[in-house]
């Protein structure tokens, strides 16, 4: 908890105005007594089960997950990493572990503006899980978990956008498939995910083979289309060259000619 305090007394004891950064303890204890007073569940044993308990939490947690990554899940239960290893102290101290103050205040900003704190977190953390995910898949228990409970530096606006990108697709494709009446698969084809997504659907990227195929033969046609055009482009300019040496020649041979008259009429 001492995470959870330092930083929100950091934030109000820095304010520009002196009057409301000399009341920083006061305003932090209350503050702090109103986080505590949301987040009580977490730390009432009879509750752990509960969706809003540490377990259900968790569980909550890991089944996103498995619905995006699934490889990288299934790695981790090989390599015997139970998710309480790591996420207890992701959810417990508000990620306040897991960063830089600075990168914790910024993350917290969208936290705190968020309409769903719990859910708001809970994207964050399964996409700080996909964000590793080349190093997890390559790395064996030990490694995986000095990874997870020692989060390396990265770029937490990218993370809050690939978190935020991963919610609106799912609630995309969840409002096609009930409300359209189509299947997972028709809906993945048909919606395009948004670029900052890292997995989704157990896809990389999101994007569906037929999809992938269809960009990459897209931007093989644009490759061919930018080379011919490149090719007639140089091919213009080298007959325009051509012609402008061809007429340069024409005048250097009239020049040379008339210089030579001249020369013949100044012997006679």
């Amino acid at each position: 908890m001492n995470e959870i305090v330092g930083t929100i007394y950091f934030v109000l004891a820095n304010d520009f105005n002196e009057d409301w950064a000399s009341e920083a303890e006061a305003d932090t204890y209350f503050l702090f007594n109103t986080l505590m007073v949301e987040m009580r569940d977490i730390f009432v044993p009879d509750l752990d089960d509960a969706d809003t308990g540490i377990q259900g939490r968790i569980s909550n947690m890991m089944t996103l997950l498995s619905l995006h990554d699934p490889e990288v899940r299934c790695h981790l239960d090989d390599c015997g990493i139970d998710a309480s290893f790591y996420s207890i102290r992701w959810l417990t101290t508000l990620l306040s572990r897991e960063f830089l103050l600075p990168d914790t205040i910024r993350l917290w900003d969208s936290m705190f503006a968020s309409t769903h704190k719990d859910n708001f977190l809970r994207y964050v953390c399964v996409t700080m899980v996909m964000i590793t995910r080349d190093e997890l898949l390559k790395s064996d228990f030990s490694t995986c978990l000095r990874l997870l409970q020692s989060y390396p530096p990265t770029n937490v606006d990218q993370l809050l956008e690939a978190s935020r990108a991963l919610w609106i697709y799912e609630s995309q494709v969840t409002l096609a498939c009930h409300k359209g009446g189509i299947s997972l698969q028709q809906a993945l084809t048909a919606i395009a995910p948004p670029p900052a997504i890292i997995m989704a659907y157990g896809l990389k990227g999101g994007i569906t083979p037929d999809r992938s195929e269809r960009m990459r033969q897209a931007g093989e046609k644009s490759l061919a289309a930018a080379k011919g055009a490149a090719k007639e482009a140089s091919n213009t300019v080298a007959t325009a060259g051509k012609s402008f040496f061809g007429n340069a020649r024409g005048l250097w041979g009239e020049w040379r000619s008339g210089g030579d008259k001249k020369k013949d009429y100044k012997r006679r």
